[in-house]
């Protein structure tokens, strides 16, 4: 009977629901390279302030950060992030018992905000966060129970037909919450409840159907944390080989985390991130059990070129171990609390550049090159020619599509989904040709690229080969993007009046000269460098004897290349550098 009731839980994660992969999380991470948080946006509760039942929703900004976006996300996913973390507080946003129906429009919200992180091609993890309910107690054990069941029910139902990209986590650092073992890694108390919801979590996922059959799920030690007391406590289950260890750890402790007493803002001594991973290594991975740190990071303390280092470190340390790591990003920069900011969600400037460098250098060669997919107004031909009809595909063990609509693009290919299962996108849907609303106006549809940079009333639109049309190819130096060595940040405003956009570009000195000579190549007489510090217009001045201009310098054909070269020179010392061509 046991073994029926499986088999059908199975059948039911392929039956109706977006395809899904059969795979064990110790196979899942594998896929997971670096990681980043929306923190204190959906986690942020102000049961104070606000009127829940008037204005469901705004506990989104109530911790000052702004309403989240999909260019979020997607600059997250060109900067090499694909793991999203998305931490909720559900609550204030579920009714009373016996049933704790979740407010509809908060279970949207929340929805969008997974959609955005997933349209990346990336992976979002969903949580439960700072919960009223379940602090680590016996007394709350019951209740706790109840309300667990009650909420991941319906987060489950909500998310049913999500594929494997989708990851729950069933609590967030659940501790004996003003206690004087909260955070010293627990006792048997909390150890017992941690352990008792973790276990009905699985279980309650897993009797829910659909793809959550095959859902890969994440429980947490107490607290998160990674003490002997707290891991060695641990139970994780057996027979479900889709189960990750959820773990929280910002280390060294007095350059990541602590902001009082004992602080320090150099990072020097990498023994304690070394403990930590030993700790990880002899309790799990060396068993064959995945681990995801779902926390870290290390906090402003203007220190950058420390941090960079630190990060460095701790992900060639993680890296060199299979364990993907999620970086805290809270959204504060500067004061008094917790300033473990790293993007300005409002503008999309990344403040700590070197921060995030840091963290890429620490892949090393683990870093996955993929092609982000994204929704634009374009329309492929559907039309095949019959000479042609292999795909990559049927070697793997997947049919070829009969459309070439591609929904995902990995190391092997480009995929499609039909009929609820993968197929592979055959070769003759490369030559297949575009056509667009652009055209009406005088515009080429675009016919490699798939990236918005600028929307108007007509339409979405890009850049490609010089000219506006519905998508961008960044003046077709794709290969510039990344660079893994040497990660510095170009802002490239393209402005065909009345129309202007900006890309961030991450490349290196020597791509850059390169980008520079293509932008020279296709502009000529019509292009002007602007320079937004006034170090660099001092510099500019040295340089160009008999040049008084202070803010900018009109680039022709004479003498273009020495200015360039001059231009590479000073891009150390320099915060930024905005090139703006114009016609």
């Amino acid at each position: 009977m046991k073994i029926l009731n499986t088999f059908s839980l199975l059948s039911l994660a392929v039956i109706g629901s977006k395809a899904m992969r059969n795979i064990s999380s110790k196979e899942l991470v594998k896929d997971l390279t670096i990681g980043w948080s929306l923190g204190n946006t959906l986690d942020a509760t102000c049961f104070e302030t606000l009127d829940y039942n008037k204005n469901p929703i705004a506990s989104e900004t109530c911790w000052g950060n702004v309403k989240t976006t999909q260019e979020l996300y997607y600059k997250l996913s060109d900067l090499g992030f694909n793991t999203f973390r998305i931490p909720t507080t559900w609550s204030g946003h579920f009714g009373d018992a016996p049933d704790y129906k979740i407010n509809d429009q908060w279970m949207k919200r929340v929805r969008e905000i997974v959609d955005y992180a997933l349209n990346t091609g990336g992976y979002a993890i969903l949580n439960i966060h700072h919960e009223t309910w379940n602090h680590a107690f016996q007394k709350n054990l019951d209740s706790a129970k109840k309300i667990l069941v009650a909420i991941w029910k319906q987060i489950a139902a909500e998310f049913a037909d999500y594929d494997e990209h989708l990851i729950f986590e069933g609590m967030n650092e659940p501790r004996k919450v003003g206690d004087a073992n909260e955070w010293n890694g627990g006792d048997y108390e909390g150890w017992s409840f941690v352990n008792e919801m973790n276990d009905l979590f699985v279980k309650t996922i897993r009797a829910t159907g659909g793809n959550n059959a095959l859902r890969h799920l994440m429980i947490p030690t107490y607290a998160a944390c990674v003490t002997d007391n707290a891991v060695n406590n641990f139970k994780f289950p057996s027979g479900d080989d889709k189960v990750i260890v959820s773990l929280h750890s910002y280390s060294p402790y007095n350059f990541a985390l602590n902001n009082g007493a004992g602080a320090i803002s150099n990072f020097n001594d990498g023994s304690e991130i070394d403990w930590v991973m030993n700790i990880i290594n002899s309790n799990f991975i060396s068993k064959g059990i995945p681990v995801i740190i779902g926390e870290f990071g290390a906090m402003n303390r203007n220190n950058e070129d420390d941090r960079e280092r630190w990060a460095e470190y701790y992900i060639k340390k993680a890296t060199s171990l299979g364990i993907p790591c999620v970086i805290w990003d809270n959204g504060y920069f500067e004061g008094e609390g917790e300033r473990f900011g790293l993007i300005n969600r409002s503008t999309l400037q990344v403040v700590y550049p070197k921060l995030v460098n840091g963290l890429i250098k620490g892949l090393g060669n683990s870093i996955k090159t993929r092609t982000t997919v994204r929704k634009t107004t374009t329309t492929t031909s559907q039309s095949q020619p019959t000479n042609d009809n292999s795909c990559f595909s049927v070697n793997l063990g997947y049919s070829c599509c009969n459309g070439c609509e591609v929904v995902y693009t990995d190391s092997d290919g480009k995929w499609g989904v039909e009929n609820g299962n993968w197929c592979g996108i055959k070769s003759s849907c490369n030559s297949a040709s575009r056509s667009c609303w652009s055209e009406r106006l005088g515009y080429p549809c675009c016919q490699s690229t798939s990236s918005v940079v600028y929307t108007d009333n007509d339409g979405k639109w890009g850049v490609e080969n010089g000219n506006w049309d519905e998508t961008i190819v960044n003046y077709s130096i794709e290969e510039c993007v990344t660079d893994i060595e040497k990660n510095i940040y170009m802002e490239v405003v393209i402005g065909y009046s009345p129309q202007t956009s900006t890309i961030n570009i991450r490349v290196d000195l020597k791509k850059k000269v390169l980008i520079l000579l293509n932008i020279m190549k296709k502009h000529e007489n019509s292009l002007s460098l602007t320079y937004n510090n006034e170090r660099e217009n001092n510099m500019l001045k040295d340089y160009d004897a008999g040049d008084t201009t202070n803010d900018k310098d009109e680039i022709n054909d004479k003498g273009s290349m020495e200015t360039i070269k001059y231009i590479i020179e000073v891009e150390d010392y320099a915060d930024s550098i905005i090139y703006r061509p114009y016609a």
